[in-house]
């Protein structure tokens, strides 16, 4: 994810990201959207599933469950970033949001018939472990379907909005569902809501990228077990990255503990009826939807690092407070701060892992991402069961104090050099990976293809270039229609990752074709000295 606006890298500085621009982008509205539905039933998910088996064992179940649904998902996370880097994200997309749905119909089918808890869990868990999945390929499909640099930013800000509402909405939505059906109802809505993402996904498919099985980078082809590891080793080279994937994923020891406490504090300490657990959780969701807002506010920020270090130790500080006063008003009061604290956490972090990381390994390195959360879930988990069942809640709150504090003090010293590395042009490269001529060109040099453009926009009926002209820049379509005349005949019609221009580069003559935008175009266009440059590696 980036920051405010696009870097002078990218080729435009605008002082706020166009979120209206963003939601003109139909493909990538229904995209967001359909990632907010599935997000929300996420969070109901783990909530109706811990109550289910916190009625069938107590605290000891419930634990277990916990855990169990994240072990399959960090055995099975770096599958996800080798085929998130493939040819076909948003289909992907669709097969694991459709996949997600008929799981969840065989567990809500199974909590309804008050099914053993196995029966009810194994295809929950089967549905979690898709989840792990949908981080890395948002993060090759978003940048693939934005049409200009500043478009990310407002993108990664809508999806900084979704997760932190979703934080909000799902857990309420489990409270009203848990009042009225119990653990069943909250299934059932999840298996809607992750359809409504399914349905929105299935017309997408068609947008991926062309793709040449020829032009297929080696890393997608290597061995299983290697794609994320070389992905981390990559960013390794990169100052202060490894910390801040550290934090991104250690900050989910927080989300892991979370889970199992607010349904024991709810039920047991504070005993707040049937829908206790969700509305506890609610309180963080608020916050999360605070800290969403405040986000926005402090992107601009030319560092944003010590937004991360801020951010964690309020988490920190606020579990001390809480596990020293377990009643309701210290709950309803902190959990919204951790919630602000993640969400700015979760926003910034994300923004700077995205343009920190290697491009051409982009969904590798958050499928490693996807296996530290999921083992920062399982941690969280475990120490707050082992302190609940040695000690009490309030243990179990400054154990995950400490956890935290501990990441805190590993990594603020290091989380210092992200922000001077975090400036890799993200939709530019993803957009020339997607175009025959410049498919083969390796990262580095395909970075420098991406910093030495920039792009222009030209108006429906423009004249792009005129047959005669001296040719001067290669233009690749990142978003709209031209058409070619020659000799006054249309000879082509050209859109979204197709180019035009070289001949008069590589030949040293005057232009041979007059271009014509049909509609608005968005151009990336590549001066003749760079482009020549590259031409090696074509």
């Amino acid at each position: 994810m980036l920051a405010q606006g696009a870097s002078p890298a990218d080729g435009v500085a605008r002082p706020r990201p166009p979120v209206r621009s963003a939601l003109r982008n139909h493909a990538l509205v229904r995209t967001v959207l359909a990632l907010f539905t599935v997000t929300i039933a996420e969070w109901a998910l783990w909530i109706g599933t811990l109550v289910y088996a916190h009625a069938r064992g107590g605290a000891s179940a419930a634990g277990f469950v916990s855990i169990a649904l994240v072990v399959p998902a960090a055995c099975i996370a770096p599958l996800a970033g080798r085929q998130a880097d493939g040819p076909r994200p948003i289909r992907l997309l669709a097969i694991v949001y459709g996949s997600q749905t008929l799981f969840l119909i065989v567990a809500a089918v199974a909590a309804h018939q008050h099914a053993a808890l196995a029966v009810v869990v194994v295809p929950v868990a089967a549905s979690t472990t898709l989840v792990t999945f949908i981080p890395p390929t948002c993060s090759v499909a978003i940048p693939s379907l934005v049409t200009i640099p500043e478009q990310l930013t407002a993108a990664n800000l809508l999806v900084g909005y979704v997760n932190n509402a979703a934080t909000l909405v799902g857990p309420l939505l489990a409270a009203a569902l848990l009042a009225v059906g119990g653990a069943a109802m909250v299934l059932g809505g999840c298996v809607v809501l992750v359809a409504v993402s399914t349905l929105c996904c299935i017309p997408l498919a068609e947008l991926d990228p062309p793709f040449d099985a020829a032009l297929r980078e080696p890393s997608i082809a290597d061995p299983l077990h290697r794609v994320s590891l070389v992905a981390v080793k990559r960013l390794a080279e990169r100052p202060g990255a490894l910390a801040l994937l550290g934090v991104l994923g250690g900050q989910y020891v927080l989300i892991g503990g979370l889970d199992l406490l607010v349904v024991v504090l709810a039920t047991e300490q504070l005993h707040l009826g049937a829908s206790g657990p969700g509305l506890l959780s609610a309180t963080f969701g608020v916050g999360a939807l605070a800290g969403g807002g405040l986000s926005t506010l402090l992107v601009g920020r030319r560092r944003l690092a010590p937004l991360i270090a801020a951010s964690l130790s309020a988490i920190v500080v606020a579990l001390a407070v809480l596990g020293g006063e377990t009643v309701l008003v210290a709950a309803l009061v902190l959990l919204p701060v951790m919630g602000i604290g993640r969400s700015v956490l979760d926003v910034t972090g994300n923004m700077l892992l995205q343009r920190a990381a290697p491009q051409d390994a982009l969904a590798s390195v958050f499928a490693a991402l996807e296996v530290l959360v999921l083992a920062g879930m399982a941690i969280g988990s475990l120490v707050v069961q082992i302190l609940i069942a040695v000690a009490d809640v309030r243990a179990a709150l400054l154990g995950l104090s400490c956890a935290l504090g501990l990441l805190l003090l590993l990594t603020v010293r290091r989380l210092r050099h992200i922000d001077d590395i975090a400036d890799a042009p993200v939709v530019v490269i993803r957009l020339l990976r997607s175009t025959r001529i410049f498919a083969r060109l390796p990262p580095a040099e395909m970075e420098g293809v991406a910093r030495a453009g920039c792009v222009e926009h030209r108006a429906a009926g423009a004249t792009i270039i005129r047959t005669g002209d001296v040719g001067d820049k290669y233009y690749v379509i990142a978003d709209g229609t031209v058409n070619v005349i020659v000799g006054g005949r249309l000879v082509a019609e050209l859109r979204r990752f197709q180019g035009f221009g070289e001949i008069a580069l590589i030949s040293d003559l005057p232009r041979t074709a007059t271009v014509v935008a049909v509609t608005d175009v968005d151009l990336f266009a590549i001066a003749r000295a760079p482009f020549l440059a590259v031409l090696r590696w074509c």
